[in-house]
């Protein structure tokens, strides 16, 4: 184990059943020993139509004690809609199974990169409080929603007032919110992320140089890791 591990949200268990049941995450009626392979969670999961993601295959998985789960894929594509646990006829919370898992990972240095993105919202929240968006969350909305939305945020103030609607009541929670990163551990926690995700970048970079040398004279080089080729969609 790697530092900065919780025992309450991963505590130190034999299975990953039991660590998944363990967690403070997790409810007490959880039905994880009930699931009955059914498949209804998968049917009604938005991400398993678009990504290789099972939720079904994930409790089997996590079930048969199989830790080559850490390692999936397949956990980084639940969004935590919770459409699964709403779904289960059992009372399963294959969502809150995913979270476990993912927190396990991460305390491996597994899939540690895919933090990269939080990064910058928990600097964010250090420098200006609650307050202001992060830069990336104002590029995916301009991505996802237009430059009509970009437009709406611009001129915000106006519109407002055309609505008859007060200004905006916007407080400094600058100290506020440092304090409780501070006494929590984050920033620490922060510098482990980014030095893990440095690691990761080396050894990539290693990996293409030594292959791009293995085409030019043949040499023996480092393996390439397998691709991802679905979608992603983290939340914390």
């Amino acid at each position: 184990m790697i530092p900065y591990v919780n025992e309450y949200d991963t505590p130190n268990c034999s299975t990953l059943a039991e660590t998944a049941k363990k967690s403070i995450r997790t409810p007490e009626s959880l039905g994880l020993d009930r699931c009955i392979q059914c498949g209804a969670c998968t049917a009604s999961c938005p991400a398993a139509r678009f990504t290789d993601y099972s939720p079904r295959q994930i409790v089997k998985k996590v079930l048969e004690n199989d830790r080559s789960v850490l390692e999936s894929e397949m956990i980084w594509s639940c969004f935590y809609c919770y459409s699964c646990n709403m779904r289960c006829p059992r009372n399963n919370s294959p969502v809150t199974i995913v979270q476990v898992l993912r927190q396990m990972a991460i305390n491996e240095g597994i899939g540690i990169e895919k933090l990269a993105y939080f990064l910058e919202i928990g600097e964010c929240l250090g420098e200006n409080g609650a307050s202001k968006v992060p830069g990336a969350g104002i590029k995916n909305m301009e991505r996802d929603l237009g430059e009509r939305w970009i437009g709406i945020k611009r001129n915000l103030e106006p519109i407002r007032s055309e609505l008859g609607l007060s200004p905006r009541d916007v407080r400094d929670t600058h100290g506020e919110v440092q304090t409780i990163l501070e006494s929590t551990g984050y920033f620490e926690r922060e510098k482990w992320i980014k030095a893990g995700i440095q690691e990761k970048k080396l050894h990539g970079f290693l990996k293409a140089d030594c292959s791009d040398k293995e085409k030019k004279n043949g040499d023996f080089c480092f393996e390439s890791d397998r691709e991802y080729t679905g979608q992603e969609a983290i939340t914390v």
